[in-house]
């Protein structure tokens, strides 16, 4: 059970709750990588133990360009601090609203949700713009530098005809090949029709290496 503590916009389980969450969950990330005739497309996928594949990250790719206006992907980063078990991470969000110019009419909001784990509790944190689509964050894992989190931007546009459009997107965040995301069920993603991959017939990119690469903190 994850308790929430909303003034540190935290949801906190305590190490005697830790047992009870399902870690054998496993999702394996691959690539999926469609050549045609004069594009690309390549779809980060999780492959879901008796479940349906879902798709996560994706980018069009033409003339060995992304084209950004089709494609949404993240950039991370991560490095080690001088603080022991904590981790330092960059996280950007491309996407065909990157450098939408915002102003009253137009507004878009980014936030990263995360898991941070020691050895009392499992807990999460969330960060957010309304004006970047980079957002700076600092981690917490006592056993490795495994990260599990969410990406989620919701924009605003106000049309001429009055009407606001809305745009969603959400994405999940993992540098491992190898993750037990909690943040895949609790957001439904895997009941998402729209986001359901057919596998059949299709050869996988080998497994994914770690996105973020570790540096140490000077």
């Amino acid at each position: 059970m994850i308790s929430c503590k909303e003034e540190e916009k935290k949801y906190i389980s305590k190490k005697s709750d830790l047992q009870k969450l399902d870690n054998s969950k496993k999702y394996l990330r691959n690539n999926l990588i469609l050549n045609y005739q004069n594009f690309t497309e390549e779809i980060e996928i999780y492959i879901i133990k008796k479940k349906d594949t879902i798709s996560n990250q994706y980018k069009l790719i033409k003339n060995n360009v992304v084209d950004t206006l089709q494609s949404f992907y993240y950039d991370l980063k991560i490095s080690k601090t001088n603080k022991p078990n904590f981790y330092s991470g960059t996280i950007t969000l491309h996407s065909k609203y990157q450098n939408l110019k915002l102003n009253k009419k137009n507004k878009r909001r980014i936030e990263f949700g995360y898991c941070n784990l020691n050895k009392d509790s499992l807990y999460l944190k969330y960060v957010t713009s309304k004006n970047s689509a980079t957002l700076n964050f600092e981690f917490e894992n006592y056993i490795n530098s495994k990260l599990n989190g969410i990406l989620y931007q919701i924009t605003e546009r106000d049309t001429t005809k009055g009407m606001i459009n809305l745009n969603q997107i959400h994405l999940l965040v993992d540098n491992f090949p190898q993750t037990n995301n909690l943040f895949l069920e609790s957001y439904d993603l895997d009941k998402d029709k729209d986001k359901k991959v057919n596998l059949k017939g299709l050869k996988l990119k080998e497994n994914l290496n770690t996105n973020g690469k570790i540096k140490q903190a000077n």
